[in-house]
């Protein structure tokens, strides 16, 4: 091994400790997905230029105006599927760069993913065949649509901010199901974890964030 590579290798080890120490100490408590979370090569899912800020407190580019949410939201918005969803189904609304599907695939039995911009569709789906990953089924399509298949899920994450739920959202959860997402209201934007309950929403957990808007169609070029 090159004196580069294993300067580079150990490098990343720091900053990869540095990013656990710091989801502690904001409240992450759940010993597998911090350890899944030290697995995942965050680094590879940002662009290039930006590899030596991958695990820092920052959400960082990954073309086509979009980003990668720093590594407390992801962490935040999976720790509470772990702790209110059954682990079946989920529909994950903004592949992106397809991190927080590789983190969901560890611990969902199926990962439904949608994201509308087809180059980044193809740069992710490419990237999470390659790692391996068999129980993430991709769509590139419009998000607010839905999975384009009458699948019933136990939980729906939306990585983009809305002001209103898409009714196809809210229609393929079962019943108990979690919904997790942006919401964007006049004065206050946060992360919002609900779970169906009939005709009813019970707001579970809350958390002021920014997002991405999340936009109507499909871009195919």
């Amino acid at each position: 091994m090159s004196n580069a590579i294993s300067d580079f290798l150990k490098g990343t080890e720091a900053r990869v400790q540095s990013m656990i120490d710091t989801l502690v100490a904001e409240g992450i408590d759940h010993p597998e997905l911090l350890s899944v979370m030290a697995s995942i090569p965050r680094h590879e899912f940002v662009e290039p230029a930006f590899s030596h800020l991958a695990y820092s407190p920052t959400p960082l580019p990954i073309g086509r105006n979009q980003t990668i949410s720093q590594p407390l939201t992801v962490a935040r918005m999976t720790l509470w599927l772990l702790k209110y969803s059954r682990l079946g189904r989920v529909l994950e609304v903004g592949t992106g760069s397809g991190y927080q599907t590789c983190l969901l695939s560890y611990f969902f039995n199926k990962v439904h993913t949608i994201e509308r911009q087809k180059a980044l569709f193809d740069m992710a789906t490419v990237r999470l065949q390659k790692m391996g990953l068999q129980n993430v089924e991709f769509h590139h399509g419009d998000g607010n649509l839905g999975w384009p298949f009458a699948i019933q899920m136990d939980a729906v994450i939306v990585t983009a901010m809305a002001n209103k739920v898409p009714l196809a959202l809210t229609n393929c959860l079962k019943e108990g199901g979690i919904l997790i997402m942006p919401i964007e209201e006049e004065q206050y934007s946060s992360i919002g974890c609900w779970q169906k309950q009939g005709e009813r929403w019970k707001r579970l957990e809350q958390t002021p964030a920014q997002f991405v808007p999340l936009l109507e169609g499909k871009v195919d070029a």
